[in-house]
């Protein structure tokens, strides 16, 4: 079957999946779990990422209502449960999300959540990611400093509101903390956290088209990391965020010829063979919870591995087969998915990696996917 065909099907088994997530009350990540603010967003983006253009001018009034509508009463919740919001990830990713989806929708912020928005502006950048560790690569510290450039690009390119100086502040923090990996972090040695970490402030960078800055070395750095699958997560079958952040990286037009291509073709043709019959995709179909089926897999992936990871790899694994890892636990829902179990998450990040692959390889099936020009992962 041809490559255009193939993925033409992907795109229209994957529309069929995320239709059934739509119910009267709102939208589900997944087919067992309750509605979300989070899964809207997820829908919207897949929507446009494969051009249902129709089906979101259909909704668009009913949609900008509700983005405005849950982020502001998610923020009263952490107001009321006196959560320090400036700092709270789940709020933070919520309210990114819900500016990406409006940007799809050609919508705006209610007044409200503008109000929430001028306020985030008067925080002062530079003490607000030394605050959270963001220089020395800290477990999270990378999606953060994200958060904040999106905050600031939005406020002044979307809104027209003078952010030129926080903007540079936020690109001077983040440039003169990177390490020799091209990332952020302490330890000399590649690692997982590195690049998952700090992919996040090079969504940021690509989206200001910065070239002179490290993303050779972090590519070539990423690019070590690739199991025989063209996975990139220490566990085997790779996952959404780990498979597109590393895809990312590699097929960025800022990244020039680093030997790329063999992984690239091997990760766009194993994606496409890790589609669920039901039309989704999930984080690992090798990771679900059959004791014997996940420790064969694991072994066969961590003997694949490049020998700098493995023992980092191993740790993570025996880590993943305690009882409470037997689920995927996110604040995105209350039910926890399964490893193997189909959601939207999962959907958007895979069919965007086939985008993201047949873009830097200027196949022509790119043009099966619309891509909204807006900061951030959404």
């Amino acid at each position: 079957m041809r490559l255009e065909l193939k993925i033409k099907n992907i795109i229209n088994k994957a529309d069929q999946f995320i239709n059934k997530l739509e119910t009267s009350k709102g939208f589900k990540l997944f087919e067992r779990s309750e509605v979300s603010p989070y899964a809207r967003c997820f829908v919207i983006f897949n929507k446009y990422l494969t051009k249902k253009f129709e089906w979101l001018e259909n909704r668009k009034q009913h949609l900008t209502y509700d983005l405005n509508i849950d982020l502001y009463d998610f923020y009263n919740a952490k107001i009321n449960s006196n959560i320090n919001w400036r700092y709270d990830k789940s709020f933070l990713q919520l309210f990114c999300f819900t500016l990406s989806s409006l940007n799809i929708l050609n919508a705006q912020l209610s007044d409200k959540n503008l109000v929430i928005l001028k306020t985030i502006l008067n925080f002062e950048i530079k003490e607000i990611l030394k605050n959270k560790n963001v220089d020395k690569g800290y477990a999270g510290s990378g999606n953060f400093s994200m958060f904040y450039g999106i905050f600031n690009i939005y406020a002044n390119e979307f809104l027209k509101i003078d952010r030129n100086k926080q903007i540079q502040e936020w690109l001077d923090f983040n440039i003169n903390s990177i390490n020799s990996n091209g990332f952020w972090g302490t330890d000399s040695k590649m690692d997982y956290l590195q690049f998952q970490n700090g992919y996040h402030q090079y969504e940021i960078f690509e989206y200001l088209q910065l070239k002179n800055i490290s993303w050779n070395i972090a590519a070539k750095k990423i690019l070590m990391m690739a199991d025989k699958l063209g996975h990139f997560a220490p566990w085997p079958g790779g996952g959404a965020c780990y498979d597109y952040d590393a895809i990312f990286m590699l097929t960025s037009r800022f990244v020039d010829d680093v030997s790329q291509e063999n992984v690239l073709k091997t990760t766009l043709n194993t994606i496409i063979s890790e589609q669920n019959l039901d039309g989704g995709f999930c984080e690992s179909i090798y990771m679900k919870n059959n004791l014997l089926f996940k420790f064969s897999n694991v072994i066969k992936h961590i003997i694949s591995q490049p020998n700098n990871i493995k023992i980092w790899s191993l740790f993570v694994n025996l880590n993943l087969f305690r009882y409470k890892h037997r689920n995927i636990v996110t604040h995105w829902t209350q039910t926890n998915r399964k490893w193997e179990e189909s959601n939207a998450w999962d959907t958007f990040f895979r069919l965007s990696t086939i985008f993201r692959v047949c873009n830097r390889l200027n196949l022509k099936e790119k043009n099966l996917f619309q891509i909204n020009n807006f900061p951030g992962i959404g």
